[in-house]
């Protein structure tokens, strides 16, 4: 059995188990890569498409919305912070009196990912189709053939324990992607193939604004609402793990209910 016969077995095998999502790059990628990819699933970074109801699967756990998996190659990441102040000046006050008016979360990751040969690039180019794609928002079709909008591009982004959802680490982070910039790094060279130019190595960054789909702050007792684990997840001892059991579950959602989320207000 070759290589990538062995490599698309552990990716099905792991799919059966509810492991992780199967990524047709494990048939392509390089032998190393998938080794670790394959010991180390919770790294990879997840996107899930929650808003788009034609794209969902039925799992042993119910319906969830289909993902896309890319290795970790991650060269730059910041999570900024801001919270919001409007500020009243009075005659006679040295200083302003502030108002608190709420906090906002931004995410930047930079991703770099080498691709081993052109079977292992044109792979990476359809998974990099697939998440510019949702990048759009859904319609719905009307008998009279016109188009509606029915949902917006919402994404749901998982990476380790530094970007999940504080109430379950086994969800992503919910939210919506302001920016998204692809770099095809030409000047790293290219493979060709019957009329198509395939990168060496594809990268691409995102700035991504979270929802709080819960609320999130202090009581009136000094505890902190959601979680002690906002917004990244510690281990709670030292034999705890990232990933709980065989790593499962990672990246999961369900369907969301955008009029409840809209009550919400999010950030």
């Amino acid at each position: 059995m070759s290589f990538k016969e062995q490599a698309g077995n552990i990716a099905i095998g792991t799919m059966v188990e509810g492991l992780s999502p199967p990524d047709p790059a494990l048939k392509t990628a390089d032998k190393a890569e998938v080794s670790i990819r394959n010991r180390m699933q919770f790294s990879d970074l997840i996107f899930q498409f929650p808003t788009n109801q034609s794209n969902t699967v039925t799992t042993q756990w119910g319906l969830e919305t289909q993902r896309v998996s890319f290795p970790a190659y991650i060269t730059a990441f910041s999570d900024n912070y801001t919270p919001t102040w409007t500020t009243t000046q009075t005659f006679g006050r040295a200083d302003p009196i502030p108002t608190y008016s709420n906090t906002t979360r931004d995410i930047s990751i930079t991703v770099l990912i080498p691709c081993f040969d052109e079977e292992d690039s044109n792979e990476n180019l359809k998974k990099l189709n697939t998440l510019i794609k949702n990048l759009y928002p859904s319609y719905e079709l009307l008998k009279s053939g016109s188009k509606v909008l029915n949902s917006p591009p919402l994404a749901r982004i998982k990476f380790a324990n530094l970007l999940v959802n504080h109430a379950n680490p086994y969800k992503g982070l919910l939210g919506y992607i302001k920016s998204f910039s692809t770099n095809m790094n030409i000047e790293t060279g290219v493979f060709t193939s019957t009329g198509l130019l395939l990168p060496r190595a594809i990268g691409f960054t995102i700035s991504f604004s979270p929802l709080h789909e819960t609320t999130i702050g202090w009581n009136n007792r000094g505890e902190f609402y959601g979680s002690q684990n906002f917004p990244y997840k510690p281990k709670a001892s030292f034999s705890d793990t990232i990933g709980g059991p065989l790593g499962a579950r990672f990246g999961l959602s369900d369907i969301i209910d955008l009029e409840k989320l809209a009550g919400w207000g999010g950030e």
